[in-house]
């Protein structure tokens, strides 16, 4: 079983920050939402200055890598998610910085945010997600496809092939659906 990394949490968080079968968005209620969140998950060391605008860039984000991660789980991809997930990226001051020192062959490269604090943040779940994906842990992370669901999860097991965040939930659900579709469409 391989644990998540820390180095990939942030993402995840970042993710899971809205919850389908809740119905609860933790972006939903504003700027002063998202910067609490930022502080709490130490994204940021202190409250930062959000706008109205700083939120829809964090949701256009999260929606784009939200269906990276669906895809994950085999599931199509729908590109205009990608595509505002790009513009956002594109507007943040990325710059990758290359290793120095006695640690360089072994620290590896490193993706950093500059600008105010909000930017900073934003780059950092960049980071996670570009040392996911350089790292070959982004195929880990995954979207539940339930659609009721769509939780966001690290597949730990061993080969790498967990489709549902939980089989005993949306994984049983999913059979139980497919078994009264099958049973429905049998000759009497």
């Amino acid at each position: 079983m391989r644990e998540l990394p820390p180095a990939v949490r942030p993402v995840v968080d970042f993710l899971n920050t809205v919850d389908v079968e809740d119905g609860t968005d933790v972006f939903g209620d504003g700027p002063e939402a998202l910067a609490n969140w930022l502080v709490e998950k130490r994204l940021c060391h202190s409250r930062p200055s959000v706008t109205a605008a700083d939120v829809q860039a964090a949701i256009d984000l999260r929606r784009g890598l939200r269906g990276l991660a669906l895809a994950n789980t085999g599931e199509p991809v729908d590109p205009e998610d990608v595509r505002a997930a790009q513009e956002v990226l594109a507007a943040l001051p990325l710059t990758l910085r290359l290793p120095a020192g006695t640690d360089a062959a072994k620290d590896g490269p490193d993706l950093a945010a500059s600008g105010g604090s909000f930017s900073k943040a934003l780059g950092r779940i960049a980071a996670a997600y570009f040392a996911a994906s350089a790292g070959g842990d982004w195929s880990r992370v995954r979207r539940c496809p339930a659609h009721d669901c769509a939780w966001v999860f690290w597949d730990s097991s061993k080969n790498a092939s967990r489709r549902w965040c939980s089989m005993r939930v949306c994984g049983n659900r999913a059979k139980a659906r497919a078994f009264t579709e099958r049973r429905a469409t049998r000759p009497a």
